[in-house]
């Protein structure tokens, strides 16, 4: 099967989380994914794009977000671009589990959950932009 690429941005507020839930949907039809594939990488995705608008370009309204999403034979891959500050979500580390809810502190489970729902979760900084690309199995 030949990779199949769909790209598109979205802009820098969380309004834009219904409308990333809607275009993850319509490319699990035309890619005929099973739902709970659709499931991961929008729960995934609803993480990392709230991260991104919330912390990394917030005060930057002329920001976008770019994706790019592949599908290759037995996998999904999702590039997630932005130009806000650094911030490398793989040097994040686990929440401790063991700990009460009242005792977590603030942050850290939404990155466990983009671990949880993709197979490799890789980063990089390139010319000023948050580069992060997460691969999924189907």
């Amino acid at each position: 099967m030949a990779t199949q690429k769909i790209t598109f941005s979205l802009s820098n507020s969380l309004s834009e989380l219904e409308r990333l839930s809607e275009l993850l949907s319509l490319i699990g039809e035309k890619w005929s994914l099973p739902g709970k594939i659709i499931l991961q990488l929008n729960l995934a995705l609803d993480e990392l794009f709230t991260n991104v608008v919330s912390y990394g370009i917030e005060r930057e309204p002329d920001q976008e977000v770019h994706f790019t999403i592949a599908q290759r034979e037995d996998e999904i891959e999702i590039v997630v671009s932005d130009g806000g500050q650094s911030f490398d979500p793989t040097q994040a580390p686990d929440p401790d589990l063991n700990l009460s809810l009242d005792d977590q502190p603030v942050g850290g489970l939404g990155i466990f959950l983009m671990r949880q729902y993709t197979d490799n979760i890789e980063y990089r900084r390139e010319n000023g932009k948050n580069i992060v690309t997460l691969t999924k199995k189907i």
